[in-house]
């Protein structure tokens, strides 16, 4: 008998040992399931935001193509033969061009046009280049207009457009240098007058800061 009971006893014991066993592996598991569950919705997540991420960007990249191709009021052929027109021999065809480039404000032509500012030699179209470029308002012309300060053999009136028009595109207050030495190149008393309140007015801000 007390045999017996020991033989329960046992049995009860290694039954309630083994239920225990069961029921903190299935405590376990619960855990380990939720990890998984939730590493399977970041990758997921991961994978939804990087492809959204990367579309995004192609119709970004799209967008400043399709805007640096706008011919503006022109068609994609006028506005091609217009900047090819830009390269004649003949300065009176080179300024009809860019004032026709200028007019359709299209920034197809803003590359070109900013090409061939700086190595125009005629006054008159250097002058009708660089109202083109305001017109059309784009601001990669911005350097051109920097570089223009200092055009050599340029007439003095011819370059202080290119300084209108860093004014124009507001600025002149990055290009102090550059500008005090187009003010100290300058010869033509008239143009020195009207480009002294700009380097004046440069000077009144640098003191009152």
């Amino acid at each position: 008998m007390a045999t017996k009971r020991i033989l329960t006893s046992v049995s009860f014991i290694v039954g309630v040992t083994l239920a225990l066993l069961e029921i903190g592996c299935s405590f376990e598991s619960v855990p380990a399931d939720r990890r998984r569950q939730t590493e399977a919705a970041r990758d997921e997540y991961e994978r939804k935001s990087q492809a959204e991420s990367v579309a995004s960007d192609r119709q970004r990249t799209d967008e400043i193509w399709r805007m640096m191709a706008d011919p503006g009021s022109l068609s994609i052929q006028q506005s091609d033969a217009l900047i090819e027109a830009l390269r004649s021999p003949s300065s009176l065809t080179r300024t009809s061009a860019a004032q026709k480039l200028g007019d359709a404000k299209g920034a197809r032509a803003v590359d070109a046009l900013v090409a061939v500012l700086r190595t125009e030699t005629d006054p008159t179209t250097f002058s009708a280049i660089v109202e083109a470029l305001v017109n059309i308002g784009n601001p990669r012309a911005t350097d051109a207009f920097v570089e223009a300060l200092s055009a050599p053999n340029m007439p003095d009136a011819a370059r202080e457009n290119a300084l209108d028009a860093i004014v124009e595109f507001r600025s002149d207050w990055r290009f102090r240098p550059q500008i005090q030495r187009f003010y100290d190149s300058l010869t033509d008393e008239s143009v020195r007058t009207r480009v002294r309140l700009v380097v004046e007015g440069h000077s009144k801000l640098t003191n009152a800061r």
